[in-house]
């Protein structure tokens, strides 16, 4: 009877271990390094307060990257002054046009005087072109310089292929 009972037991578990389980296409899961280095400008508007409680991000880089080539990268954050961490959106365009979307999540701190280290996640939420149904996720090390907003960093992580579809044929 106690075989029996623990026969239910595994099967049950194993039901639901296996129902837990995203169906993701073959596709979707093959990924490739993607990694780069961009710099550019961004302009920080204090909210709240006063004193500011939240900074808005406004950035426009340029850069160059491993299956992009050359691009520029916009994004908008939310910066919570308390905690040093963001939140917000971005959009990479390759030099054809092709476009990566992704959202961002962040924190920062101060390094030196006037000199701030960022560090993101960026999670590919999809794209046009050959990065259409995209996925993936890369993060990014840069630096800002308070007084200039003058940004520039590296990324590296993975993508799915360009040109690979993630929908099911």
């Amino acid at each position: 009877m106690n075989t029996m009972m623990g026969s239910r037991v595994y099967l049950s578990i194993a039901a639901l271990i296996l129902t837990a389980v995203p169906v993701v296409p073959a596709a979707a899961q093959k990924q490739v390094p993607f990694k780069g280095s961009l710099q550019g400008q961004e302009i920080d508007t204090p909210q709240g307060g006063p004193p500011p409680t939240t900074l808005n991000v406004d950035g426009s880089t340029t850069g160059i990257a491993s299956h992009v080539g050359q691009f520029s990268f916009t994004y908008q954050l939310t910066v919570t002054l308390a905690n040093g961490t963001a939140t917000g959106s971005g959009h990479l365009i390759a030099a054809n046009g092709d476009s990566v979307y992704t959202t961002i999540t962040g924190s920062s701190d101060v390094t030196t005087p006037g000199l701030v280290r960022i560090m993101e996640i960026d999670t590919i939420t999809g794209g046009t072109g050959r990065f259409a149904g995209a996925q993936g996720s890369f993060a990014v090390e840069r630096f800002v310089i308070s007084a200039t907003g003058f940004t520039s960093g590296s990324f590296h992580g993975m993508i799915t292929p360009p040109g690979a579809r993630t929908e099911p044929t």
